[in-house]
């Protein structure tokens, strides 16, 4: 896959449209979509602008992989973002641990009124 189609792909991750993308890097519309067809070269300073639009390091754009971040299940293209995957799951543990908290305080409580009474 050549640096225009991984942009693309990244850019269509991010839900971000290409005038947004020209808009952010002050490209004109049709210019920027030469990035994207790969009919331009593009400089190592552009290329970190356009990381930096896409909040990610140049070298995920030169090693991107559109099979590190879809799962093809039951001939269905279900796009699995591995970046939203390791937040749900931070999300999870960070819910799973306050839980713990909340019981080990109520227990705390519960003690010391039982030992209170003593």
């Amino acid at each position: 896959m050549r640096v225009g189609e991984k942009i693309k792909k990244l850019r269509e991750l991010k839900n971000y449209t290409q005038q947004y993308m020209a808009d952010e890097l002050e490209l004109s519309l049709s210019g920027y979509g030469k990035i994207e067809r790969d009919e331009t070269d593009i400089s190592i300073s552009r290329l970190e602008k356009i990381a930096a639009v896409l909040d990610v390091d140049v070298n995920t754009i030169l090693s991107f992989d559109e099979r590190q971040v879809f799962n093809f299940n039951n001939n269905q293209n279900t796009m699995v973002s591995m970046r939203d995957q390791h937040i749900n799951q931070m999300e999870l543990i960070d819910k799973i641990v306050n839980q713990y908290k909340d019981e080990n305080q109520y227990l705390k409580d519960l003690i010391a009124r039982l030992t209170s009474k003593d």
